[in-house]
């Protein structure tokens, strides 16, 4: 940009006053959502909450998951001990070690050797990563402002389910087929409830916006449950 193109901004700044162009563009946005909302029917939430995985990558999944799985799960439910503790205050990296260990432990998995690392990287399309190579292991969380405990739970539980496929061999070679494979097998083991309700739309810190966690929709989740219950 050009000096004088600058130049011209500052001026138009100076003009108009900071506050009443930040007030101009607080009342653009309202209008924005309004118009989108109710006039063009729009939810105003992210496009990737209405992103469709096709029904076909469910099935294969499903069917993957019951020919390789070697144990049936029953629904998982976190302790109450460890609920508690979040609820007063969702950081403690104690707790959330505890649940870790406690989702790793429904898994069969012994998830004391598990380095857990709490973070915030800004990243908006990331909500955590598992590293391993069967000796070491680390989970890296995204705790984001928005974050429920549920979507804490979904988040941990899904990371779970990566080293617990590794550990099988059941896998999908795409990338993104193997992360529906992730969120198919949270359901099947048992994190279902928690993956339903974590994977809802949720507000984010500013007015009228909104974030989700996860690959999956909720109406996803309940259509996993019926393919995991058919014969």
């Amino acid at each position: 940009m050009k000096p004088e193109q600058l130049q011209k901004i500052f001026s138009v700044l100076d003009f108009f006053g900071l506050n009443s162009i930040l007030g101009i563009l607080t009342f653009a946005g309202f209008c924005y959502f309004l118009v989108k909302r109710f006039v063009l029917r729009k939810a105003p939430v992210p496009s990737s909450a209405f992103e469709t995985v096709p029904r076909e990558l469910f099935q294969k999944c499903v069917t993957l998951l019951k020919k390789q799985e070697k144990r049936t799960y029953e629904a998982y439910t976190v302790p109450e001990e460890i609920l508690s503790g979040l609820r007063e205050n969702m950081q403690d990296e104690v707790y959330l070690k505890k649940l870790l260990c406690s989702i790793c432990a429904h898994l069969g998995i012994d998830g004391s050797f598990i380095k857990l690392i709490v973070q915030d990287s800004m990243a908006e399309d990331r909500a955590g990563e598992i590293t391993t190579d069967l000796a070491f292991t680390t989970i890296r969380l995204e705790m984001k402002p928005h974050y429920t405990l549920d979507a804490v739970i979904a988040v941990l539980a899904h990371e779970a389910i990566h080293l617990h496929l590794y550990y099988t061999g059941i896998q999908l070679k795409d990338t993104w087929e193997n992360e529906i494979l992730t969120d198919t097998a949270a359901v099947y083991c048992g994190f279902g409830e928690y993956i339903y309700k974590g994977y809802a739309v949720m507000r984010g810190e500013f007015a009228f916006s909104y974030r989700k966690v996860g690959y999956i929709r909720q109406e996803d989740v309940q259509y996993i449950q019926r393919l995991i219950g058919e014969e």
